[in-house]
């Protein structure tokens, strides 16, 4: 039972750092300073790097539990 949680949250980890990618690389591009809705752009591009942030930050700690779960139960890579 243990082998199959420590293997989900290495899973959740790998599938948490391609969320951040997708949100990192599908986000609109910088609007002009002169556009009519640069607000409303600057603020869906800081909506979107603040979940990046936290998507990369659950990964790493789900990794790291998922890695030192790994060696206290003896499992094999």
């Amino acid at each position: 039972m243990k082998k199959i949680l420590f293997q989900v949250a290495g899973v959740a980890a790998l599938a948490l750092f391609v969320r951040a990618a997708y949100l990192v690389l599908t986000a609109p591009p910088d609007p002009a300073f002169a556009a009519a809705n640069h607000d409303a752009v600057v603020a869906r591009l800081d909506h979107l790097f603040r979940q990046a942030a936290y998507s990369i930050t659950w990964a790493i700690q789900l990794g790291y539990l998922a890695w030192v779960g790994r060696k206290w139960s003896g499992v094999r890579p």
